[in-house]
């Protein structure tokens, strides 16, 4: 019997890193929802709404007007903060929660705090200070050296990416987030490490795998193991 999948992006990304996974995985017989968390992707011009639980409402609600009841909802990298955030607004629809590469923070800390030295702190503040909106955007050659490192930098894949990141608001990494009641739920959890990662680094991943109770799952991938390795993330996921 098929499964319900429910794959949300991280920063910068939007659904469409999602594509080549939906497909093999509708393609087994699952129901996928992928959706553009608000000011990402298609829903960029949102920059404004962007913020932990304004995300994790997007997502709750993509999954009340897709009918999931069993949703094994997958956050990849800053979205590890916010499907914690999802099974605290709608648990009765999540069965399991996956977080690839993605950061898992204590309660009342941030993206920031949590996650990022201060030199990449200063960095990204800089960046987004200097725009109009709060809003930052990584070059070409650091996003792939940070998300893509397993793949050529002239590889399709990659060059198609490129063009499709938008830039991220600050909020939701800055935002301070409670997570008391997420901590106190008994939901189901695994952990994908990815060992080729320098964004989430596999030293990171089993802190944050550990922090979920539970041990890392390992996958030979860098950190957008959904467009480099999407093969063997299908096999994970369809494992769960």
């Amino acid at each position: 019997m098929g499964k319900q999948f429910v794959l949300v992006h991280g920063a910068s990304h939007g659904a469409w890193c999602w594509d080549t996974v939906a497909r093999q995985l509708l393609a087994g017989g699952h129901t996928v929802v992928a959706m553009d968390l608000p000011g990402h992707g298609r829903r960029a011009g949102e920059y404004a709404k962007a913020g932990i639980v304004n995300y994790a409402e997007a997502v709750a609600e993509a999954m009340a007007l897709a009918g999931i009841s069993r949703g094994i909802v997958v956050g990849h990298s800053m979205a590890g903060v916010v499907i914690s955030k999802v099974a605290e607004l709608t648990p009765e629809r999540v069965a399991h929660l996956v977080y690839l590469a993605a950061v898992v923070l204590p309660d009342g800390q941030s993206f920031f705090s949590a996650h990022l030295s201060p030199a990449a702190q200063a960095m990204i503040r800089g960046l987004a200070q200097a725009s109009r909106n709060l809003t930052f955007r990584f070059p070409a050659e650091m996003a792939w050296a940070r998300w893509m490192n397993d793949i050529p930098r002239t590889h399709p894949a990659a060059e198609e990416a490129f063009a499709r990141l938008t830039p991220q608001p600050l909020r939701p990494l800055v935002e301070r987030v409670d997570l008391k009641r997420f901590y106190a739920m008994p939901l189901p959890r695994t952990y994908i490490r990815c060992l080729k990662d320098v964004a989430v680094t596999p030293e990171k991943a089993l802190e944050y795998a550990e922090r979920l109770g539970v041990r890392p799952v390992d996958l030979d991938a860098a950190h957008d193991a959904m467009l480099s390795a999407p093969e063997p993330l299908v096999r994970l996921l369809e494992r769960i």
